[in-house]
């Protein structure tokens, strides 16, 4: 167990480098040319994301804090900035806010970074009225200081629990909350079937969710995003963003398919479908972060498949020793499987960075 965390710990102080890494790229984009509000954009997007996946609550603000400074300066750049990903640098502005309004134990700062997020997201809304990211965090808001609530409730019942109990509990209520958020998306896809972003969303989220379970339910998520993806192409064949997410889901399903044959042919097609978007794209600089995205999400499946391996030996350990029916059912969320908590980070990293979403 203790080999096992260790192992856990060096893959995400590993991941984390790669994070930091990008955030050095964009700061030499801007050192560069200060007037890159693209880059900050990106820089304030990255430090948000490092921020969520940090464990010490004081380097979550910190960088918090400089997400924050590095996106108002890029909005002071440019009012319509973006990141690579086209998502508003007001939208991430609004989110950074939100998230500060999680983790303020304080509740009057805690109003104000609430307010400072509506507005934010009030302005987002009016230069991207069609967004359907939009309609979803306007439904968030609503339910705001009960969400606030139940997180800090969580995190005083974690209060005399041991490291690694505090994880399983920790994990076992992002599953849960990711379950929430895919059928969300699944009812905004049905209300709104002729909109391609809500599908692209629901996929991300599919994939989210897949990287949290074993291998079998894993590979039905990413085939149901995967459809889903072809779907969102079906309905807008122009979207940009959906080639790449499809090449990261069918690598993905090649991790999870056990067959050899089947998982080298996923595999190589992938590749192609990594190359197609390559070479449409004669952005350099995006070329540069596109390939940097793609190291990280790699290294994120071969630890997830290293997971999966892990299990597997698991289970035919305890077949081969009939294990007691006291302890069947465990799952890999369940105390005792404690040294799966520092590879599910890893996931929440994949997702941040190789598909561009996070969750709270």
């Amino acid at each position: 167990l203790a080999q096992k965390m260790q192992q856990s710990a060096e893959q995400l102080s590993e991941m984390l480098v790669a994070m930091q890494s990008q955030c050095q790229y964009f700061r030499a984009a801007t050192e560069s040319n200060p007037n890159d509000d693209v880059s900050f954009a990106n820089w304030g997007s990255m430090l948000m994301h490092l921020s969520m996946v940090s464990e010490d609550q004081d380097t979550k603000k910190k960088y918090l804090a400089e997400a924050i400074e590095r996106l108002e300066r890029a909005i002071s750049l440019n009012p319509n900035s973006k990141t690579h990903e086209g998502e508003l640098a007001y939208f991430n502005l609004g989110n950074a806010m939100y998230f500060a309004f999680f983790l303020e134990k304080d509740d009057a700062k805690a109003e104000k970074h609430l307010s400072n997020a509506k507005e934010k997201f009030a302005v987002s809304m009016a230069k991207d009225p069609g967004n359907p990211m939009h309609t979803q965090m306007m439904e968030q808001l609503e339910t705001a200081h009960e969400q606030r609530r139940a997180a800090h409730e969580q995190l005083a019942r974690l209060e005399g629990k041991t490291e690694d109990e505090k994880k399983v509990e920790i994990l076992n209520l992002q599953k849960q909350m990711l379950e929430s958020v895919v059928e969300s998306h699944k009812k905004a896809v049905q209300q709104h079937p002729e909109v391609a972003g809500n599908m692209i969303e629901l996929a991300k989220s599919q994939f989210e969710l897949a990287m949290l379970c074993g291998r079998k339910e894993a590979r039905v998520l990413f085939e149901e995003a995967l459809e889903t993806v072809e779907q969102a192409l079906r309905v807008s064949p122009e979207d940009t963003s959906a080639p790449w997410l499809h090449a990261i889901l069918t690598q993905a399903l090649s991790f999870a398919e056990q067959d050899k044959d089947k998982s080298k042919a996923l595999l190589a097609k992938a590749k192609v479908e990594f190359d197609g978007v390559m070479r449409k794209e004669i952005d350099v600089v995006r070329r540069e972060q596109l390939n940097k995205e793609k190291e990280i999400f790699n290294t994120s499946m071969q630890h997830w498949k290293q997971w999966q391996d892990m299990e597997a030996k698991a289970d035919a350990y305890d077949a081969a020793n009939k294990k007691s029916p006291a302890a069947v059912g465990k799952g890999p969320l369940d105390s005792g499987n404690e040294e799966l908590g520092g590879f599910i980070v890893l996931a929440g990293l994949a997702v941040a960075v190789g598909v561009g979403v996070w969750f709270l």
